[in-house]
């Protein structure tokens, strides 16, 4: 019996991760499709209404204006996500004295996986749910992670696509500079 439920799960795991994989590949299709489409720096960044992990209720995007606000696609299953999410949480530690806010908007299909990678790379900053992949069209998104830098009217100043540690400066320099305060090398 022990066995049986031991080959259950394995198989179930198989499956999920084939799901995943499945699905990641479908989302590099559809994105390829929107390319055309991608929110380009100076234009307003697409509103969007998500539902949010924890306790803080659907977000809007619009209700930031008047906030710096790094808005973050990320999966699960995305591997330079790993490395992304403690870097951001850094800087969102670093630049909230700036009226800085980052949205991390999380497009796996099971709850389950975000609080699974959030367990082991905890955040602080609000993370909002994206089950049905219905932003990231609107977005044009391309590759993950896919990251945008919005001014206080919400107008794209930065865009990235895939996480590079060497970016984190430049994107450090134009929160300060959005801010108006120095930048100090923090």
């Amino acid at each position: 019996m022990k066995m049986k439920i031991a080959r259950l799960r394995h198989g179930s795991s198989m499956i999920r991760s084939l799901i995943r994989f499945a699905g990641g590949a479908a989302f590099a299709l559809l994105a390829c499709l929107d390319a055309a489409h991608a929110v380009e720096v100076g234009a307003t960044a697409p509103d969007f209404t998500l539902p949010t992990l924890g306790v803080m209720g659907p977000i809007k995007l619009s209700s930031l204006r008047g906030k710096i606000v790094l808005v973050d696609f990320w999966a699960s299953w995305c591997a330079p996500c790993r490395e992304a999410m403690p870097q951001y949480e850094k800087l969102y530690y670093q630049a909230r004295r700036d009226d800085f806010e980052i949205i991390a908007v999380n497009l796996d299909e099971e709850r389950e996986d975000a609080v699974d990678f959030l367990a082991v790379h905890p955040v602080t900053f609000p993370i909002a749910l994206d089950p049905a992949g219905s932003v990231p069209p609107t977005f044009g998104l391309v590759g993950m992670p896919s990251s945008y830098l919005l001014d206080r009217n919400g107008v794209v100043r930065l865009r990235y696509q895939g996480f590079k540690a060497k970016d984190l400066k430049a994107l450090r320099e134009q929160i300060h500079k959005l801010s108006g305060t120095p930048a100090n090398g923090s």
